[in-house]
């Protein structure tokens, strides 16, 4: 870790984060191709996939995919997802397998959720969830900046594989957590610097580090 305030604040998580015997985000994180699905499934040569533009009675599964550049949410059939299919009918939370760069302010692109009978190209990595709530609360703790200054201590380049969640404690993500949820992102950032026992020095410097996440 190259900046010494970022390296105190990832050692005193992990701390804090072994005393409260929480695991690590990166435990929930997919591997990289989650359905077996490429980057660009209508043009791959190598691992063509079938996708249609209209939903139909055998094509009804939502795929998050990106296309030129921009987000789209196409259809697949079911039966031809042979890979992570346990997962098909649980929420989701997919996240962009690469973006920005080291020094991004974001860190990461923005988190989108999946309802049920959904999956994502190779774009994306996903975390699965049995319930709503958890799958929105997990976006909402995406978008903490404590949440993404500890994925900025491995996160050196564009490339966001499973691994650079490692240093992110998994809070628990229903009622009986110890975070309210219903606040406001900025509100939730507070109450997990609190958690973690950090310090004025440490809290400014994760606000200027890193960007707010709409």
């Amino acid at each position: 870790i190259r900046d010494p305030k970022l390296s105190s604040i990832v050692e005193k998580t992990e701390k804090i984060r072994s005393f409260y015997k929480l695991k690590t985000v990166d435990t929930i994180i997919s591997s990289d191709t989650p359905f077996g699905i490429p980057s660009n499934p209508k043009s791959s040569k190598k691992t063509p996939f079938n996708v249609y533009s209209i939903p139909s009675k055998d094509q009804d599964t939502l795929l998050d995919h990106i296309e030129k550049g921009v987000r789209k949410i196409e259809y697949v059939k079911s039966s031809e997802i042979s890979k992570n299919k346990q997962d098909v009918d649980m929420y989701k939370v997919f996240i962009t397998g690469a973006a920005g760069s080291g020094d991004d302010p974001k860190v990461m692109g923005n988190p989108e959720y999946g309802p049920k009978n959904s999956v994502c190209s190779q774009s994306y990595l996903y975390a699965p969830f049995d319930t709503e709530i958890e799958a929105k609360n997990f976006i909402k703790h995406i978008k903490t900046k404590f949440f993404r200054v500890l994925v900025s201590a491995i996160k050196i380049t564009q490339s966001a594989p499973k691994r650079v969640y490692k240093f992110v404690p998994l809070e628990t993500l229903n009622n009986t957590s110890d975070i309210d949820w219903s606040k406001t992102i900025s509100e939730i950032d507070q109450q997990l610097y609190k958690k973690y026992e950090l310090s004025e020095d440490e809290i400014a410097f994760i606000e200027e580090k890193v960007q707010p996440m709409d």
